[in-house]
Formats: structure tokens, C-alpha cells, sequence
């Protein structure tokens, strides 16, 4: 497991690896935050988590500021999160959210490799549409897209809530 950052909730912390990974497996769509010139910038993003290597594999355009950003600063936070419940409640200030997230922060790097490109488009390829035929990129292809990984240094995942709300209520 990747050393993890303190929570300040202890009791809203998921510490169990096997359930970390399902989320960075299960999440549809994940948030990458840049940073340059003392300006944060975050996007959503396509992703596939790489439990075996703890890394993270995206893909985007060849240019735009996310790009401009990485080139400048190779430090990324990047953020999961899976809501399963409004969990309304009387007042309203006591409502909440049913969640589980994960936030990590590491170092990402533009891929230059036509096989490595051609490997996590393959991985992106299989979560997001694993009925399509697996075929291998061509070079042209490849050289349209980027290909980004992000070197996972710190993790940390919660869920909210602590417990799980009982519903039936004859078990209670």
C-alpha cells in the first residue's frame, strides 16, 4: 500500500486496501488537479487504476492548459469519489451525503513510449468499453493523444457514514 496521508476523521478513514482498490476500479470518472503560476487548475478525466505498479493511467489531447500545466509542474493531486445516498435528515443542517472517496497525490508524466502509450490505452480501453474487439493502436493514433501516468506517492480514502444506516427496521 502507498504511504498515506492523516485524516483528521480516523473513524471515516478506509484503511482496508481491498476496498480502496474497488473504488479506484468501480469510479466511472475522476477529478486531476494541476497547478502552475500559483493557479489550481482540476479536471474530470477518464482513468484505470493500475493496482500492480499503484499507478494511475489517463488520456487527453496533445495541448490545452492541463497539458501546459503538467509541463510546468509534475506534482498532481487526483481525486475519486462514489455517492450512494442523500441521507436527508430534520434540520437540514444535519443532512449529509452517503460516500466513499479517495484522494492521492503523486507524480505524472506524458508518455513517450509507443508501446507504454499503446498499453494504458489498451487498460483505459477495457474498463470503458471491454465488449469492442481488442485491437492495438496505430502509430497515427497514438501520436494524436497523450497518454498520462501519475507515479502514486500518498493516498488516503473515507466514507461518510461511519456506519451504515440500518433501514429495516426490524433489525434494529
Amino acid at each position: 500500500m502507498v504511504k498515506g496521508l492523516n485524516v483528521r476523521r480516523k473513524d471515516k478513514e478506509i484503511t482496508d486496501k481491498n476496498e480502496i482498490e474497488n473504488i479506484l476500479t468501480t469510479a466511472m470518472v475522476g477529478r486531476l488537479g494541476t497547478c502552475a503560476d500559483g493557479i489550481p487548475y482540476i479536471t474530470p478525466m477518464n482513468f484505470t487504476y493500475d493496482a500492480e505498479a499503484s499507478k494511475i493511467f489517463l488520456h487527453c489531447a496533445n495541448d490545452g492548459r492541463k497539458i501546459e500545466n503538467i509541463r510546468i509542474n509534475h506534482n498532481v493531486c487526483f481525486e475519486v469519489e462514489e455517492v450512494t445516498n442523500v441521507l436527508v435528515k430534520q434540520p437540514t443542517c444535519a443532512s449529509s451525503v452517503a460516500y466513499r472517496s479517495v484522494i492521492l497525490f503523486g507524480n505524472i508524466k506524458i508518455l513517450t513510449d509507443l508501446n507504454a502509450k499503446n498499453e494504458a490505452l489498451q487498460k483505459l480501453a477495457n474498463k470503458y468499453a471491454p465488449q469492442n474487439p481488442k485491437v492495438s493502436f496505430t502509430d497515427v493514433m497514438l501520436s494524436k493523444t497523450n497518454v498520462l501516468e501519475i507515479e502514486i506517492k500518498e493516498m488516503t480514502a473515507k466514507r461518510s457514514p461511519v456506519k451504515p444506516a440500518i433501514t429495516d427496521p426490524s433489525k434494529k
